[in-house]
């Protein structure tokens, strides 16, 4: 199970809040292992944020399939 980082982007045009994945360096979606880590580097951006942009965590790779 691995967590993604989300910003909450505002749309002024339409009013609205889009989701942005945040990648790494390389394009890559970055993800975090474990929930603490994603929550430390949410609150790290959050703190950065000139903007006041607002970030979400949410969890991934989760398997629904239950046949072996």
């Amino acid at each position: 199970m691995s967590y993604i980082i989300i910003k909450m982007v505002k749309d002024h045009n339409r009013e609205k809040e889009l989701p942005v994945i945040i990648l790494d360096g390389e394009g890559e979606v970055l993800e975090f292992e474990t929930l603490p880590a994603a929550e430390d580097m949410r609150a790290r951006f959050e703190i950065n944020s000139d903007s006041g942009y607002k970030y979400r965590i949410k969890k991934i790779g989760e398997n629904h399939d239950t046949t072996t």
